[in-house]
């Protein structure tokens, strides 16, 4: 019988994160950069430009660390900065043709790497993987959100002027 109660859970994704590190890591390693660029860059693909604390809160990175993130790829002339259109005073970060051309190969490389690790694996079962992950994100994501509501509804001052 499977335990599926949420220490399981942690345990397998613990070992999914090994996963990432035997098969992600030396290809990005390879290409010169850490995880968390390729996060950045997968996040610019999008075609539009998007401000440093989004890139931070999705990341969830502290500001500095995604500062540092981007000015590297900025470096490298895999992303650039520019004006907000429509604030000025707003910067947004945009993926260059360099750095969507390196994410092609990144993401080729990782496509021969993964398989490799996948192999037990037939084609629906990866595609079930694939939307069971999708679904534990979205789920986690949902939780994140109600557990903040949760944390601001306790620091709320109450009608003495106390926080609970």
């Amino acid at each position: 019988m499977i335990v599926t109660d949420a220490t399981n859970v942690l345990r397998i994704l613990g070992d999914v994160d090994r996963f990432l590190v035997r098969f992600l890591d030396p290809v990005l390693h390879d290409m010169g950069l850490a995880r968390e660029h390729w996060q950045v860059l997968r996040l610019l693909d999008g075609g539009r430009g998007h401000p440093m604390g989004e890139i931070a809160r999705s990341l969830q990175l502290p500001s500095a660390t995604a500062t540092r993130l981007v000015d590297l790829l900025v470096t490298n002339m895999f992303a650039y900065r520019r004006s907000d259109p429509l604030d000025r005073r707003r910067v947004l970060v945009q993926l260059s043709d360099t750095g969507s051309e390196r994410l092609r190969r990144i993401e080729e490389a990782l496509r021969g790497s993964t398989s490799a690790g996948l192999t037990g694996l037939s084609a629906d079962e990866r595609k079930r993987l694939v939307e069971l992950f999708d679904r534990f994100l979205e789920a986690s994501a949902s939780g994140d959100e109600q557990a903040s509501k949760v944390s601001i509804r306790s620091q709320a001052p109450t009608s003495s002027g106390a926080r609970d």
